[in-house]
């Protein structure tokens, strides 16, 4: 009888021993989707050879500083930053000083870019926002910019080729 009791009290024992264990267990707490970071696809760059000629405009490069870091980000830090997006990006648009970019084409490509920087910074004060809703529209962004480096390519190259090929030489008698 004593056994019985001993092995009753040892099953007791264990089988106690175990519920401790499964109420001391910690979860990890879950990842929600605002938190997941996302790598955003790249945008088209500005060729090399154009660069130096944008140079003085400084605010170009502090937005482009600014978006290389929204490449690989989470939908929270992307609206945690919207705001200063939207600062930055008007700084851009009114300091465009470079005289063969103030185009109307141009000069609506920046005002569509800082139309979405301003829908992402909205954003922000939507307290429902999805991630998916966050994530498509830093895309948007990302695209526009492009957009904006893929016409700054196309005017240099066009001005590139115009003073290569000499016009008044075409048209003469020989």
């Amino acid at each position: 009888m004593s056994r019985f009791l001993l092995v009753i009290a040892s099953l007791l024992l264990f089988v106690s021993s175990c519920q401790k264990k499964k109420s001391q267990k910690t979860e990890l707490p879950t990842k929600t989707e605002m938190n997941i970071s996302v790598k955003h696809a790249d945008y088209s760059k500005i060729k090399e050879d154009y660069v130096k000629e944008i140079k003085p405009w400084k605010e170009y490069f502090v937005v482009e500083d600014f978006l290389q870091e929204l490449k690989n980000t989470t939908p929270t830090e992307a609206l945690n930053n919207a705001l200063e997006l939207k600062t930055l990006t008007k700084q851009l648009k009114d300091s465009l000083n470079i005289e063969i970019l103030k185009t109307p084409a141009f000069k609506a490509r920046i005002n569509v870019f800082e139309n979405e920087t301003l829908r992402l910074a909205d954003m922000t004060f939507i307290p429902s926002i999805s991630a998916d809703e966050v994530n498509n529209q830093v895309e948007k962004i990302m695209v526009i910019f492009g957009s904006m480096n893929d016409k700054i390519n196309t005017v240099y190259t066009k001005k590139k080729f115009d003073s290569e090929i000499n016009i008044d030489s075409l048209f003469k008698n020989q």
